[in-house]
C-alpha cells in the first residue's frame, strides 16, 4: 500500500470516518489504524514486524516509567541501556549488512555475511529516533513519562509520520493525541488542499525531473560534464519535490484527523549559505541531531578536556573552534550513517556536507576580506542571489554522489565528465535520448514556476496554503480542481516510490 494507491485513499477514508464517529476512543482508533498501516505498507515478514513494534514500544514505555522512579546512577543506567538497545536494533536491522559489506573488500574477507541482510523494515530510522528522543527527554526531565502504553505506542507509530518523518517530540504531540477532535470542514479542506499540492509536486514535477536524472547517470558515457551538472541540479529539484511532496501528503492526512505535525522544510533553496540550507531542509532531523547529539557532545567532559589542551597549544581563539569542529564532524558522520550505511550515502549525505560547513567557517575571515577588497555591496539583491545560486550548486555537487548510486560509479562519472566537458549534440537530440515529450518539458517548466512562487510565499513567512485561504472561494476551489485534473491527466503514478522511504 503506497501513498499513491487507491488502497491508501480507502484506508484514509475509513480511518477518518471511524475517528470522528468513535469520538470517545479516537486515540485507540489512531493506534489501530497506525499498526494496520505499518503492516500493510511493509514488505517484510509480519511476525518479524510485530516483534520489532513490540520491542521498540515496550523498551520505550518500560524504561521511561522506570526512570521516573529512580534517581542518580540507576536512572542513568536505565536510560543508557534502553537507548543502546534501540541503537543496536537500528544497526542490526538497517545498517549492519551495508557497513560490513563496505569493509569486506578492504579487509579481504571471504566470509558470507548475507545472514545480516534482513527484510526491509520501513520507517525504522525515523521511529527509532522518535523513541530515543522521548527517552532522553524523560531522563532530562523535559517531559513526564506517560503511564498509558497506548499513548506511547501511538506517539512512536502514528501512521502519517511513520514512513518518512517528521521526527516529532512527545511534548508537542501528547496533548493532540489526548484531545477529542470534532470534525471541522475548514481544517478538513485545508488538509485536502495540502495533500493535492503534495501529489502535484511528486507525480507531476518530481517524476519528470527523475527521468532526466536516471537517464544521464545511467548512460553517462553519452553525456558531457555540463549535462551531468544539469542532471545533478535536476536531482535537487527531484529530491525536494519528492520529499516535500511526501511531507505535504502526510501532513495533510494528519490534518484530516485534526493533528498538526511540525514542518520539515522552510524554503531551503532561498538559503544564502550551506549552513542556512541545512537549517531549512529536513528541519526535524537536523534539530534532533543538534539537540540530542551535538550539544550534549560539545558540553561533554571529553570535549572540554580537548578544548583545554588545545588552548595550551594553539591559543584561546582557535581552541574554541576545535571542539566545535570535532562535534560537527561526529554529527555529520552519524547523519551520513543514518542515511543507510552505504559508502556513497555516507559520503554524499555526511562527509561532503560536513566538510563544506567546516571549510566555510574556516574560510569566513578570508572571504570577508575578499568581499571588502573587491568593494562588493553585500546588501544588494544581486549578491544575495549569487549566494543562493552558489549554495544550490554546492548542495547539488554533494548529492551528485547519491545520483551515481555507488562510489565507484561516481568516480567513473567524474572521470568521464572531465574528459568530455561539452556535449556538442543538439538540444533536441538530448531531449530525445532522455525520452521527454514536449508536454513533459512544458509541465516541468510550469511546475518549477509554480514551485518558485510557493517558495517565495514560504520564504516570506506565509505558506501557499495560507495565501490561498485569504482568496475567495472560487479561487481556492479552482486551484484544487486544477491540481487534481493535472495529476489525473499527467501524473506519473506508480513509476517509483518516494525516495526517503528507503531511510
Amino acid at each position: 500500500m503506497s501513498l499513491t494507491s487507491s488502497r491508501f485513499f480507502l484506508f484514509l477514508l475509513v480511518t477518518v470516518i471511524l475517528f470522528y464517529i468513535l469520538k470517545p476512543v479516537q486515540k485507540y482508533v489512531l493506534l489501530a489504524a497506525s499498526l494496520f498501516f505499518y503492516l500493510a505498507i511493509s514488505p517484510g515478514s509480519k511476525a518479524s514486524l510485530c516483534i520489532i513494534i513490540a520491542l521498540i514500544g515496550l523498551v520505550t514505555y518500560i524504561s521511561t516509567n522506570l526512570m521516573e522512579r529512580l534517581q542518580g546512577k540507576l536512572k542513568g543506567t536505565v536510560a543508557f541501556l534502553s537507548i543502546a538497545s534501540l541503537i543496536v536494533s537500528l544497526f542490526m536491522f538497517k545498517l549492519a549488512y551495508n557497513v560490513v559489506n563496505a569493509f569486506t573488500p578492504i579487509l579481504h574477507l571471504n566470509s558470507d555475511f548475507s545472514w545480516l541482510q534482513f527484510g526491509a523494515v520501513v520507517g525504522l530510522s525515523y521511529y527509532t529516533l522518535t523513541a530515543i528522543g522521548y527517552i532522553v527527554d524523560v531522563y532530562w526531565g523535559t517531559v513526564k513519562a506517560s503511564r498509558n502504553i497506548a499513548e506511547v505506542f501511538l506517539f512512536i507509530f502514528f501512521f502519517p509520520q511513520l514512513i518518512s518523518g517528521p521526527i516529532t517530540r512527545f511534548g508537542e504531540m501528547r496533548e493532540q493525541f489526548a484531545a477529542r477532535h470534532s470534525f471541522d470542514m475548514d481544517r478538513f479542506m485545508f488538509g485536502v488542499r495540502r495533500m493535492a499540492w503534495g501529489y502535484f509536486k511528486k507525480l507531476v514535477i518530481s517524476e519528470r525531473f527523475g527521468m532526466v536524472v536516471d537517464t544521464v547517470f545511467t548512460y553517462y558515457t553519452d553525456f558531457s560534464l555540463t549535462n551531468v551538472i544539469v542532471a545533478a541540479l535536476c536531482y535537487s529539484v527531484q529530491l525536494y519535490t519528492d520529499f516535500s511532496g511526501c511531507m505535504d501528503i502526510i501532513m495533510g492526512a494528519a490534518m484530516l484527523l485534526g493533528i498538526e505535525l511540525p514542518d520539515n522544510f522552510n524554503a531551503p533553496f532561498f538559503s544564502e549559505s550551506v549552513q542556512e540550507f541545512w537549517q531549512r531542509w529536513h528541519i526535524t532531523l537536523g534539530t534532533w541531531f543538534k539537540d540530542y547529539v551535538m550539544y550534549p557532545l560539545q558540553k561533554s567532559k571529553l570535549m572540554q578536556s580537548i578544548g583545554k589542551r588545545a588552548k595550551k597549544v594553539f591559543g584561546k581563539k582557535p581552541a574554541k573552534k576545535i571542539p566545535f569542529y570535532l562535534s560537527l564532524a561526529v554529527l555529520w558522520c552519524l547523519i551520513g550513517l543514518w542515511h543507510g550505511g552505504t559508502l556513497y550515502y555516507f559520503i554524499g549525505s555526511g562527509v561532503l556536507p560536513g566538510s563544506i560547513l567546516i571549510l566555510s567557517d574556516l574560510c569566513q575571515p578570508l572571504l570577508a576580506k575578499l568581499t571588502k577588497g573587491l568593494h562588493i555591496d553585500t546588501g544588494r539583491a544581486s549578491w544575495r542571489w549569487f549566494r543562493r545560486v552558489r549554495t544550490i550548486f554546492l548542495i547539488s555537487m554533494c548529492w551528485m554522489v547519491l545520483c551515481s548510486n555507488g562510489t565507484r560509479n561516481y568516480i567513473d562519472i567524474v572521470k568521464h565528465s572531465l574528459s568530455m566537458p561539452i556535449n556538442y549534440a543538439s538540444f533536441n537530440d538530448i531531449i530525445e535520448l532522455i525520452k521527454l515529450s514536449n508536454m513533459d518539458i512544458l509541465l516541468m517548466a510550469v511546475g518549477v514556476v509554480v514551485l518558485f512562487l510557493a517558495e517565495v510565499c514560504a520564504f516570506k513567512g506565509k505558506s501557499i496554503h495560507k495565501v490561498l485561504d485569504e482568496q475567495n472561494y472560487l479561487i481556492k476551489v479552482g486551484v484544487v480542481y486544477a491540481e487534481i485534473i493535472t495529476i489525473m491527466m499527467y501524473g506519473l503514478v506508480g513509476s517509483s516510490s518516494f525516495i526517503y522511504f528507503q531511510f
